[in-house]
Order: structure tokens, then C-alpha cells, then sequence
């Protein structure tokens, strides 16, 4: 009776496209209910995150699955286009336009995570907006122009467009063109109750780390760097735990716990076993 929703492998590790299009769908619902309460000025903007987060009744539950969720999604595409490149898709013809889209996908998330970190508009929000135009200027002949362009362009309003209309629609013209042409055809609803039973785990890991894990919402007395306080790294500084080795320790150990041992969990996790 439950056939139609067991999985076609037994290696969950081949779902972690399906994992990423489920939890995109949990993104845009906790995202609707963000939209509503968020104020897209520079002097209200982390008043309203606060408001929502503290006061609002779930607010502090959909905040924090939004952000937890950026984290799975990022994860989880990271490792599904490892696997697919490592399979050689791209030489197959009828898979060709698909790995395509999907390669066009990863920058449009990628910008979907930057915008999101920005628009709370709190300290490492406005850090952040410092260091991406300095990354920027340090491209030869058009870095200074590009520094220039989004230090100029930058206002709340404009981010939140892109955030919540641009890319989301960019988004999904190219998830259409990646697998839902194929599924409306093959059936939707049974592709996602196979993929609900493999990833449910982890869906339900989401809901606890956004429950005990949670986002700071109150002003510190002192703003902290982003390595020191309570919670840190939070989730969406998950990139900077590649830095605490080089602030613990010395010698061999900081190339080893930053780089070799979590490329090789990285390659371990996404290649093994096919």
C-alpha cells in the first residue's frame, strides 16, 4: 500500500535535490510571513525583525526556520551538484538542459542568501554590505566601477525587490526548466511524498535547530565581532567556522581542521557510496 512512496534507492544521498526543492518550499512560506512584518528603512528595519521575532506569535519560529533553511538549502545544492558533476550529466543529451539550470540556480541562491543576511539591516547585516563591494574592488580594471555601482544603488527597497521578486522568479523559471516539465508529466505529488519519506529526518533537524538554535534579537550592550557572543557563529555565519582554527590553534593543525578535514568530509559525504 505504501509502495508508491517508498524510495527507488536505498541511498538516501541521491535525494538531495528533491531534499532542496522541499525545503525551498518551506523558504517561501516562512518568507510570506516575514514580508508582512518586515519595514524596508534603514532606521525601522531591525525594529521590525525585533518586533516580529519577540512580540509576534510564531514569528520567532518562522524567522528562525527562514534562516536555518537558507543553510539547508545552500548544503544541500552544494551536495546534489557535486554528485551530478562527478556522475558526467552534463555529456548526457537529454540531461544536458537540466545540470544547465542547475549550474544558473546555485549563483541565483547564492545572491538569495547575500540579499536575505543584508536586509535585517543589524550589525553584520551592515558588515556584510562593507565587505561585498570591497571583494568587488579587488577585481582588476572593473573592480572600482563595481564597487561604485552597488555602493551607490544600495537602498532597503531596492534589496528587498530583488530578495523577494527578482531572484525568486528568476528561481523559479529555472526550476521549471531543471525537473517540473518532466514531473508534471511523470506526477508531482508522488515525487514529493518519495522524497518527504527519505528527507524527513533532516526536515525535522531544521525544526530543532530553529528551535534551540536561535537568532539573538535583542540590542547588546556592545556590539560583538562576528566570532564573539552568544550563538556565534550563528547560521547564516556557518562559512566562518573554516576561521576558528586560526584563532585556537597553531602550526600543522589550522591547514587540517580548515581546509583538509572538511574538504574531505565534504567529498566523503557527497561521492560515497553511489
Amino acid at each position: 500500500m505504501l509502495d508508491f512512496i517508498k524510495p527507488e534507492r536505498q541511498n538516501w544521498r541521491h535525494y538531495f535535490g528533491g531534499f532542496g526543492l522541499l525545503v525551498l518550499a518551506v523558504q517561501f512560506l516562512t518568507g510570506l510571513v516575514l514580508v508582512f512584518f518586515y519595514e524596508p528603512d534603514l532606521k525601522t528595519a531591525y525594529k521590525s525583525v525585533q518586533y516580529l521575532t519577540n512580540v509576534v506569535t510564531g514569528g520567532s519560529l518562522a524567522r528562525n526556520l527562514h534562516r536555518w533553511v537558507a543553510f539547508s538549502v545552500f548544503l544541500a545544492i552544494i551536495v546534489h551538484t557535486i554528485r551530478t558533476t562527478v556522475r558526467l550529466e552534463f555529456l548526457r543529451p537529454q540531461k544536458r538542459l537540466e545540470w544547465l539550470t542547475g549550474v544558473l540556480l546555485v549563483p541565483v541562491l547564492f545572491l538569495l542568501l547575500t540579499t536575505g543576511l543584508i536586509l535585517p539591516w543589524e550589525w553584520k547585516g551592515y558588515w556584510l554590505m562593507e565587505m561585498v563591494p570591497n571583494y568587488f574592488a579587488a577585481l582588476p580594471v572593473v573592480g572600482p566601477a563595481l564597487k561604485g555601482f552597488f555602493l551607490e544603488s544600495f537602498t532597503l527597497p531596492r534589496y528587498l525587490a530583488i530578495h523577494i521578486l527578482i531572484l525568486p522568479v528568476i528561481g523559479l523559471v529555472l526550476i521549471d526548466y531543471h525537473f517540473l516539465v518532466k514531473l508534471r508529466k511523470r506526477g508531482i505529488f508522488r515525487y514529493m511524498l518519495r522524497h518527504m519519506a527519505v528527507t524527513l529526518p533532516f526536515l525535522i533537524a531544521v525544526v530543532v535547530l530553529a528551535t534551540s538554535v536561535t537568532i539573538p534579537s535583542n540590542d547588546p550592550e556592545m556590539i560583538p565581532f562576528p566570532l564573539e557572543g552568544e550563538y556565534i557563529p550563528e547560521p547564516e555565519w556557518y562559512v566562518l567556522t573554516l576561521l576558528l582554527p586560526f584563532y585556537y590553534f597553531k602550526g600543522a593543525a589550522v591547514p587540517f581542521l580548515s581546509i583538509v578535514l572538511p574538504l574531505t568530509l565534504l567529498l566523503l559525504f557527497a561521492f560515497l557510496p553511489y
